[in-house]
């Protein structure tokens, strides 16, 4: 007769009665995982609290999520200094129906676990790191900016208010100049007239 295996979220179990529990913690896995709002860090904790204080889980299958949803409530900044309850593995662990290769599968996904949360950790560190940089960057940028539009600023106010000739207000002021000379020669040009027919009118 043919040994029983079976897998069941890619763990191996020879026992059939443990492959059916774990078939049936999968499917409340499924549930759960279509009802718990990932985005709220309170909520998982208190479904991770009542999953532990209800024993829902007794196969890998389960261990492993309460596993995975413990890891994620550790790396919840909003949860940061609160002490959670660890995952107690029940009795059946003890029993000769848990193969020896399943408990090391699971020792191997746990460490898989924590080099996961380790290299999260460290891009998130790494995301924040960048994020500061990029604020102080654009901070500096828009101080450079201002302080660029004010020297703008006011080389154009003395540009403008200034009394000698520059790029902007050169032709006003040669044209000024140009029409004060010709009001100075029609001026002399008429004081000659009136000299010369004084002259050519005498006796």
């Amino acid at each position: 007769m043919d040994e029983f295996t079976m897998i069941v979220e890619g763990v191996m179990f020879r026992d059939k009665i443990m492959a059916q529990k774990a078939c049936h913690e999968a499917e409340s896995i499924q549930y759960v995982r279509s009802k718990l709002d990932m985005e709220n860090p309170r909520m998982v904790l208190e479904m991770y609290h009542k999953l532990l204080k209800e024993n829902v889980f007794q196969t890998v299958v389960g261990l492993m999520y309460l596993k995975e949803l413990q890891s994620y409530l550790l790396m919840s900044p909003e949860l940061a200094g609160e002490e959670l309850q660890a995952i107690e593995l029940p009795a059946s662990f003890a029993a000769e129906t848990v193969q020896e290769e399943t408990i090391e599968w699971y020792a191997q996904h746990l460490e898989e676990l924590k080099q996961r949360e380790r290299t999260t950790g460290f891009q998130k560190r790494r995301a924040e790191e960048r994020e500061k940089k990029s604020r102080k960057q654009l901070r500096f940028s828009l101080m450079c900016c201002l302080f660029l539009f004010l020297v703008a600023a006011g080389m154009g106010v003395i540009t403008l208010t200034g009394s000698h000739p520059n790029i902007i207000n050169y032709e006003n002021k040669i044209i000024n100049k140009y029409e004060a000379w010709e009001a100075d020669l029609e001026s002399r040009e008429q004081s000659l007239k009136e000299q010369q027919k004084e002259s050519g009118g005498a006796p």
